[in-house]
């Protein structure tokens, strides 16, 4: 008599792209190196990345793999396996709401910035002119506004519009 043992399967993952959202989730594609014709599914609990911030070729780490199906138990498997992915930055849209003011003679607006963040980022938007379309009375006046910028800890993980 003799012993057939279960063959070692080594499961890999191919990471993919996201853009920056706030969180480590990670998302994966996996493959494995299993004999042609046999019945397998791979699976996993989790991927993450090692933060959340935009970046290219980033460190994920992939958990909690497994394996089912019909040959299943012809094999063992790692467990964990790494790869890596891109965050690429988010686009964030700066708006902008025109103060009003009195009659001074000048075009020079001020004006209140918001913007689509994701909650609990860190950002301050500034500009560095607003300007009325003349220097005239009127209601719903035009306002151009320049120079946007955006700084703050999570700053680099958003493109920007410049006006508004």
């Amino acid at each position: 008599t003799a012993n057939i043992t279960a063959k070692a399967l080594l499961v890999s993952a191919t990471g993919i792209n996201k853009e920056y959202d706030a969180n480590t989730t990670a998302t994966v594609t996996l493959a494995d190196d299993r004999i042609t014709g046999d019945v397998l599914t791979v699976a996993y609990t989790t991927a993450t990345f090692n933060n959340k911030n935009v970046g290219t070729g980033k460190a994920v780490a992939v958990s909690g793999i497994s394996i089912s199906g019909t040959d299943a138990g012809n094999y063992i498997t790692n467990t964990t396996t790494s790869t890596t992915a891109n965050i690429t930055a988010k686009a964030l849209l700066v708006s902008a709401t025109g103060i009003n003011k009195e009659y001074d003679a000048n075009t020079t607006a001020t004006v209140t910035l918001g913007d689509n963040r994701i909650t609990g980022d860190v950002l301050t938007a500034a500009y560095s002119t607003a300007t009325f379309d003349n220097k005239n009375v009127g209601t719903g006046k035009a306002v151009a506004v320049s120079g946007i910028s955006i700084s703050g800890t999570d700053a680099a993980n958003y493109t920007v519009n410049t006006t508004a």
